[in-house]
C-alpha cells in the first residue's frame, strides 16, 4: 500500500483474477445460426435491401393517380374615414381537391424503374457476398478455435508430466543421482510446458472472442 501510495495503508487490496477464462462449449451450428442473424455487416446489407426495394415502390407509385387537398381561411377588414360607407369584415374558409395523374413524363419513370430494379438485384447479390464471406471467415475461425483447443488438450498433458518429472529428478538430486545442471534443465523444461500452455489459451480465447465477435454475441463476453 504504501509502495502505490495508498491513502490508507491498512486498506485490503484485492488483486483481480489473471487467469484466461475459457469457453470451450461454442458450437458451430448455434454460431451460425446468430451470425446470420446479429452479423453486423449481414444486417448492414439487408437494410441496404429493404432500402432499394423501397426506393422501386416510390418510383412506382407515381404512376398511380393522386389526390390533393388544399384549404385556407381568409380575412379582410375594410375601414372607410369619410362617408355612408360603413366598416367592412369579410371571412370564410376554402377548400378544394385535385384529382390527377401523370400520363406521360418523357419516359423518365421507366428509366428509373429500370435503374430501381438493377439496384435491387445488385444489392442482392452484394447480400450473399456478404453472406459467403461471412461464413468463410466463421468457418475459418472456428477451425482454428477448435485446433487451439486441441492443442491446449495436448499441452495440458505434456505439463502433467513436465511436473512429474520435476518432482522425480528433485528426489534423485536429494539422493545424489541427479546433477544440479540436469536439475535445471527439467525446471527449465517445466517452465517451458508453462509458457506453452499459456500461449495456447491465449490463442483459444482470441478465437473464442473472434466468433463472439462475427456472431454479433460480443456482449457475452463483455
Amino acid at each position: 500500500n504504501e509502495l502505490m501510495a495508498s491513502e490508507n495503508p491498512g486498506e485490503e487490496i484485492i488483486l483481480a483474477d489473471s487467469l484466461i477464462r475459457l469457453n470451450e462449449n461454442l458450437i458451430y451450428d448455434t454460431l451460425l445460426m446468430r451470425t446470420l442473424l446479429h452479423n453486423t455487416g449481414l444486417q448492414i446489407a439487408s437494410k441496404n435491401q429493404d432500402i432499394s426495394e423501397l426506393d422501386y415502390k416510390i418510383i412506382e407509385s407515381r404512376a398511380y393517380p393522386y389526390l390533393t387537398m388544399s384549404t385556407g381561411y381568409g380575412y379582410t377588414y375594410s375601414g372607410y374615414g369619410t362617408g355612408d360607407l360603413q366598416n367592412q369584415q369579410v371571412h370564410g374558409m376554402n377548400y378544394g381537391l385535385t384529382l390527377g395523374m401523370d400520363l406521360f413524363d418523357g419516359f423518365n419513370r421507366r428509366r428509373e424503374k429500370s435503374n430501381a430494379r438493377i439496384e435491387i438485384e445488385n444489392r442482392e447479390i452484394q447480400y450473399r457476398q456478404v453472406e459467403q464471406s461471412v461464413k468463410a471467415d466463421l468457418m475459418t475461425i472456428y477451425y482454428a478455435y477448435e485446433n487451439n483447443l486441441n492443442r491446449l488438450r495436448l499441452e495440458e498433458q505434456n505439463l502433467e508430466v513436465a511436473r512429474e518429472n520435476l518432482e522425480i529428478a528433485v528426489e534423485r538430486y536429494k539422493l545424489g543421482d541427479l546433477a544440479g545442471l540436469e536439475l535445471r534443465e527439467v525446471q527449465k523444461s517445466l517452465l517451458d510446458a508453462e509458457e506453452r500452455l499459456i500461449s495456447v489459451k491465449y490463442q483459444v480465447k482470441l478465437a473464442e472472442i473472434s466468433l463472439l465477435q462475427i456472431s454479433g454475441s460480443i456482449m457475452d463476453y463483455l
